[in-house]
């Protein structure tokens, strides 16, 4: 009985850790910033467009971000990314009850707090985190579907499946790795003679198909800019260094988990075993918990195509479990206290990290970091000049899409960014329609860029110097131009 009591309390504890640890990212980010983060402000003018793919990734992503901004203004993405998170946090919990039991559900599902994607980079609401959920929640229902063979599993591993290809195309190595998986048993191979899986399917292709609609409209737009920045090469970089490089990397990633076992004595031989755990559960978190990063850098290696270590942000929910599965259960009351307490040093620390990373340290540097720049007033200086101007509503920005963004957030009407002046990657703006509500161009650099001295003549340009909020460099220039519309306005 005090076995079960303990179980429950570590279970209890465990959650309490990983709420608070979500309310402290989410609050204290807030807080510290001064502009929203590069990936946020790109997706929240995209996600204002409503379109079903953008030139750089499919659409879940900005829908939702857009969606969390408008009901809780810059509050809003900080917290989609912790929500985010928690339900990762569920549906892993969920997976280790089904796999190894209560006690290492709960510790595996704590030791995530130890692997660098789960905390540092996620105040940054993007595509890699908002894949985190999706991918395990299509691991937890593929488990259930490889055992019930029930339509109702597979339909739902469909749709993650589909919520995932929404999100970001590296969706298709977890696909990969979990037909692999089924590959290798008999039972699972059977499931390819029948219907469930098929149907499982079919919903993902019925789901996917507007975007697949838009992507051979737009010439599979997407694929053409992952093709361009992977930097794909043929040389010995790109077909050995490269992948190694990416191992490398998600493995440093997982220093801070392997600095708080040491802390907290769970490094040591006595608390491992290679018998406790079922041998179909152990194969089922070796294949899919490390199989993702293996099958992308092996890929990576055969096509030569270059990787971003971030790509491996969804790859690791299942790094606790799996660690988990090895141990010797169930661990002493005191060494489950030692882990909980030094899993809170290790959260706040790092939290406490970030926070003079984001407000501290940018006094320190020559180039002012992204949450420092004084967008508001950037927006209502521009949109003072555009006023003085043309009397008109300013609907249209063309600029890169990082100043671009920002204008079209803090404007007053929040306008559409027509990005690096061009058509091809802001298909919500027609040439015909640029020429009726006519543009604010913004640049950085003292020459117009070519690509927005060729939308047209200029009826007016100028400089504007703005202070940094959050940094001692030199001030802010920027240069602006206005295409004007072709009917005044009063």
């Amino acid at each position: 009985m005090k076995h079960w009591r303990a179980l429950g309390d570590t279970t209890h504890q465990v959650w309490l850790l990983l709420l608070l640890n979500a309310l402290l990212w989410t609050l204290l980010p807030w807080l510290s910033v001064y502009s929203l983060p590069l990936d946020v402000v790109e997706g929240l003018f995209w996600g204002q467009e409503w379109q079903w793919g953008y030139y750089k990734h499919p659409p879940l992503p900005a829908w939702l971000v857009n969606l969390s901004w408008m009901g809780l203004g810059d509050l809003g993405p900080f917290v989609l990314s912790q929500l985010s998170l928690l339900i990762t946090f569920v549906y892993v919990w969920r997976l280790g009850l089904r796999l190894l039991g209560r006690e290492q559900a709960a510790l595996g599902t704590l030791l995530l707090l130890g692997v660098y994607y789960f905390t540092w980079p996620s105040p940054e609401y993007n595509h890699n985190i908002a894949q985190m959920p999706i991918w395990a929640a299509a691991v937890f229902y593929y488990h259930r579907a490889l055992h019930s063979q029930h339509y109702r599993d597979w339909l739902l591993l469909g749709f993650c499946a589909a919520l995932g290809l929404l999100t970001k195309y590296v969706t298709l190595v977890l696909l990969a790795v979990l037909f692999l998986h089924l590959l290798t048993r008999s039972s699972g191979r059977k499931q390819l003679l029948r219907w469930p899986l098929w149907s499982a399917v079919a919903l993902m292709l019925l789901v996917c198909l507007p975007h697949l609609i838009w992507l051979v409209q737009h010439e599979f737009l997407p694929l053409q800019y992952a093709q361009q920045r992977s930097n794909g090469s043929n040389g010995l970089q790109a077909h050995l260094f490269g992948p190694l490089k990416f191992l490398l990397v998600q493995l440093l990633d997982h220093l801070p988990l392997l600095l708080l076992l040491a802390a907290t004595g769970l490094l040591r031989s006595g608390i491992w075993s290679r018998d406790q755990a079922d041998a179909d559960a152990r194969w089922f978190l070796i294949c899919i918990g490390l199989g993702p990063a293996l099958l992308t850098a092996l890929v990576a290696g055969v096509t030569g195509t270059g990787l971003r270590d971030m790509w491996g942000t969804p790859m690791w929910n299942l790094s606790g479990l799996l660690l988990v599965s090895w141990w010797i259960t169930p661990l002493s009351v005191i060494a489950q206290r030692r882990l909980l307490r030094g899993t809170w040093v290790m959260v706040l620390l790092l939290i406490a990290l970030r926070l003079v990373d984001m407000s501290l340290l940018p006094y320190l540097k020559d180039k002012p970091s992204r949450t420092g720049w004084p967008d508001k007033a950037m927006a209502t200086q521009l949109e003072r000049e555009w006023q003085a101007d043309t009397l008109c509503p300013l609907r249209v920005v063309a600029a890169e899409y990082w100043l671009g963004g920002l204008v079209s957030l803090r404007a007053a009407e929040r306008p559409s960014v027509l990005v690096e002046g061009r058509f091809d990657y802001s298909p919500w703006i027609e040439p015909q329609q640029l020429a009726h509500t006519g543009a604010l161009l913004v640049w950085q650099e003292s020459a117009m860029p070519a690509a927005l001295a060729a939308l047209g003549e200029p009826s007016r340009q100028g400089e504007l110097q703005l202070d940094w909020p959050v940094s001692n460099a030199e001030p802010l220039t920027l240069y602006w131009a206005i295409l004007p519309p072709a009917m005044a306005c009063e």
